[in-house]
């Protein structure tokens, strides 16, 4: 065979093993593409709610003007009922000297009782506040104190009003009949004098039967029966200024007053004014 074919044909054998033979190793491929990014996670459940907050307090009277009002009795002997204190605009009266006397004036002179009186004032339109005393306010002292309180945009046209019975007697009271009040400035106080009244509805005989005070009650009547009377039978059926007590000294003698039906002494007798009333503005 002729060398040069064989030649031929072995060089390109020897160039394939030479190949697979300790070659260089080629270079890397490219980066392959970025992956898809994944779904948004879930959203984690709520956390628990906190609890409620503790409630403010209440606010002061803060639109609110404030009264306080004290009774004292300068008589002598003669107690004084649970009194009916009103504070109101112009235009109601608890009572008018030289007029009937209203069934709740009539029940407080009577028997003591200012429920009715209250009731009448609180059915007015003019009405504000009122309240009744705690209990009776016996003679040379002084009575509790009492607090009403009224809308601040009344203040510049108030008007006051008391009533109490003096006890030992048939219907005689004492009080104050729509005082002017107005403007009081706060911390500013007020004192007014009151004279005794004679609401015209029961006769003055100061007998144990038709009387609740004590001065009945140690002569042995007094009581509930002795109270209010709805008939009428004083022969002045109208409010008039009272004459006081006629007692039962002298009553044998024909030349000096007396009343031999009456269960009352000197000691029952009383000068006028019989009450201070003294308003204080606190707010």
């Amino acid at each position: 065979m002729n060398i040069n074919k064989i030649s031929l044909v072995l060089l390109p054998l020897i160039a394939v093993l030479a190949t697979g033979c300790g070659g260089d190793d080629g270079s890397n491929g490219e980066a392959g593409a970025a992956g898809v990014d994944g779904s948004t996670g879930i959203d984690g459940t709520n956390g628990t709610d906190g609890t409620n907050g503790t409630d403010g307090t209440n606010g002061t009277n803060g639109n609110l003007a404030v009264f306080t009002v004290q009774l004292t009795n300068l008589t002598y002997s003669q107690p004084f009922s649970p009194a009916a204190i009103i504070l109101h605009e112009p235009g109601y009266n608890v009572f008018i000297d030289g007029e009937a006397a209203s069934l709740g004036l009539e029940q407080l002179a009577e028997g003591g009782d200012p429920t009715e009186v209250l009731a009448e004032a609180l059915a007015a339109t003019q009405y504000l506040d009122s309240i009744a005393t705690d209990g009776a306010t016996g003679p040379r002292s002084m009575g509790a104190m009492s607090t009403l309180v009224v809308p601040l945009l009344d203040v510049d046209d108030l008007r006051i009003s008391f009533t109490t019975m003096l006890v030992d007697t048939n219907d005689a009271f004492t009080g104050l009949n729509a005082a002017d009040i107005s403007n009081m400035t706060v911390g500013q106080s007020m004192s007014f004098m009151a004279p005794t009244w004679d609401s015209g509805t029961e006769a003055n005989t100061e007998t144990a039967s038709t009387m609740p005070g004590p001065a009945a009650g140690a002569a042995g009547g007094g009581g509930a029966s002795a109270g209010f009377d709805a008939a009428r039978d004083d022969l002045f059926d109208l409010v008039h200024f009272h004459r006081g007590v006629v007692t039962n000294a002298n009553a044998n003698d024909g030349s000096k007053e007396g009343l031999t039906t009456s269960v009352l002494t000197e000691a029952d007798r009383w000068d006028n004014p019989t009450a201070r009333i003294v308003v204080t503005r606190t707010r």
